[in-house]
């Protein structure tokens, strides 16, 4: 049987009812305990190999949405696309940067120039990996013919953000090949994160002969050319994607998967399958029912850091948000993030007061307001609320969209419970299909939307891009050239202490512009059998499959 549903954590949260009348009212309307009802069977786990190996891993409902490395931009499509490309440089077991097609690298006294050594690597046809098709496949991402929303994620590259606003050919893009096995690569100016870039899709090698003879074709299976650890066998578009080992592959040897199997599903049935024994992997479970699945499954829920933002966008073009910062600080004000994170979120979130998550060596921003009492800063709100020309009489009424998913639809019925709490202001939720909600915020349709991201790097840059001006994610349409100009001048700082210092900068201003509302940091949380092996927490939460194995076991 089901857990009943019930509040989280009933009695702290009786506690604070007096106190916040809007975890009242959510807890009213929105049970928390869903899922399986089964308990977890024990599971044996052996030393030696499993005779079969063969991994079934889920991926987040909605599924891949493109193989093409440079146009796939969703979460999924990584998973998937870290096991069959491979670029100069690739992730490690922990989640660092290491060796990939190039075997090793060096670079000129002042870092911007980087010369790249290619291993005897091969497509999966047979065909030896060329520094020519690096080339091919970073002037095919910045061209503004490919329309890659990742086009300027290159920006350190030199000419990357000109050719991708269409002012420099391709052909100027900072990369060459002296020879078949060496790539050189131009930078605009030093750039710490470029490793952990190089691993990511939009920088890996892409075969032309296949892309000029099939079009956008070119990633179906009976197509694909790659040169990652495996091959694609089967791809049913929206669901089960198929990889076998691909024995071309320079690292083969080291593989011990012969199968991998990715399979999209919600949350719940993700969890669902885990039980029935469907799944060795889930790339994530409910929030609501983090205790539940501690006390049934003990290691085997797995949880920490990681590198992703929670935050809410506001159309930046048009009224009510366009040239009314007062209003955008009202509702940053009246948004109680530890209570939210603590009886919503399930404790596994940290609460968010600036976009960037905490990164080793760099002081985030963090307004001066998040040290406020409750009282003090939800006054402060209700001045600001008035001062943007609202009141109880002319509440603000805005829709608030987001993608469907429960654990989504209670942080937002929540967040639009504090409004109402603690302003007055009426603000509805609308979810709907990930794809169509994304579609409109490009199209700045939405006023008030979901505007979470996973960051590319262990670097501010990857979420403070976002706010500049034309970036392609830019959705709110934010625009400050000071800002920019903050951001360029980092782009161009070589002293690290002092990059960290301009990027500190531009995101205060962010925040003082209030240019988005945050509510929290990411954390991972997969269900992983006892007797998958080869993986490790990291805070990018890329797991590639090469990497894992399966111990002999008796029990699901």
């Amino acid at each position: 049987m089901k857990p009943a549903p019930r509040c989280p954590s009933a009695v702290p949260v009786r506690r604070t009812l007096l106190a916040r009348p809007w975890l009242l009212a959510l807890c009213a309307c929105s049970p928390a305990g869903t899922g399986t009802g089964a308990a977890a069977n024990t599971i044996i786990v052996g030393t030696g190999l499993a005779a079969v190996q063969a991994l079934t891993r889920a991926v987040d409902a909605g599924g891949v949405r493109s193989l093409d490395p440079s146009l796939s931009t969703d979460v999924p499509g990584e998973r998937v696309l870290d096991d069959l490309f491979e670029g100069l440089t690739r992730l490690d077991e922990r989640g660092e940067p290491a060796p990939g097609v190039a075997e090793r690298w060096e670079h000129s006294a002042d870092g911007r120039v980087w010369t790249f050594h290619l291993r005897a690597a091969r497509w999966s046809n047979g065909v030896p990996i060329r520094a020519a098709d690096f080339v091919f496949a970073w002037r095919r991402t910045v061209d503004p013919r490919t329309a890659s929303d990742y086009a300027q994620a290159l920006a350190p590259v030199v000419n990357a953000i000109a050719i991708s606003e269409g002012r420099m050919s391709p052909a100027t893009l900072g990369i060459e090949a002296p020879d078949d096995r060496t790539v050189r690569v131009r930078l605009n100016a030093p750039t710490p994160y470029l490793l952990s870039l190089l691993t990511k899709s939009y920088a890996v090698p892409q075969y032309e002969p296949a892309i000029r003879a099939h079009g956008e074709s070119w990633v179906r299976p009976e197509f694909l050319v790659n040169n990652g650890a495996f091959l694609l066998r089967e791809h049913v578009i929206g669901g089960r994607i198929t990889l076998v080992r691909n024995p071309t592959y320079w690292g083969a040897q080291q593989v011990r998967l012969a199968q991998v199997t990715y399979l999209p599903l919600d949350r719940s049935a993700q969890t669902d399958r885990y039980f029935a024994g469907d799944l060795a992997f889930t790339d994530s479970f409910s929030a609501e029912q983090t205790a539940w699945l501690r006390q049934q499954l003990g290691t085997q829920v797995v949880s920490g850091p990681y590198l992703g933002n929670f935050v809410l966008g506001m159309n930046m073009v048009r009224p009510p948000f366009a040239g009314n910062r007062s209003l955008r600080m009202a509702l940053t004000l009246a948004v109680d993030r530890e209570p939210l994170v603590r009886y919503v979120r399930q404790g596994l979130y940290l609460a968010a007061y600036t976009p960037t998550p905490p990164l080793a060596g760099y002081p985030a921003p963090v307004p001066d307001w998040a040290a406020l009492p409750d009282a003090q800063r939800h006054a402060l709100a209700q001045r600001y609320y008035a001062a943007a020309g609202y009141s109880a009489r002319h509440r603000l009424h805005v829709e608030l969209h987001y993608p469907t998913d429960t654990d989504n639809r209670r942080t937002y019925e929540a967040v639009a419970a504090m409004w109402r709490t603690n302003l007055g202001a009426d603000v509805s939720t609308y979810n709907e299909e990930f794809r169509v909600e994304l579609n409109e915020r490009h199209l700045h349709k939405l006023d008030l939307f979901h505007y979470a991201w996973i960051g590319d790097y262990p670097d501010p840059y990857t979420f403070l891009q976002l706010f500049q001006t034309g970036f392609g994610y830019n959705d709110g349409g934010y625009s400050n050239p000071r800002y920019d100009a903050l951001l360029n001048a980092a782009g161009e700082e070589a002293d690290a202490a002092q990059r960290f210092g301009e990027l500190a900068q531009a995101e205060a201003l962010l925040n003082a512009d209030v240019a988005c509302i945050p509510l929290y940091y990411y954390a991972t949380r997969h269900l992983i059998k006892p007797y998958v092996r080869g993986w490790t927490s990291n805070i990018q939460d890329r797991n590639l499959s090469q990497y894992m194995y399966l111990l002999e076991h008796r029990g699901q």
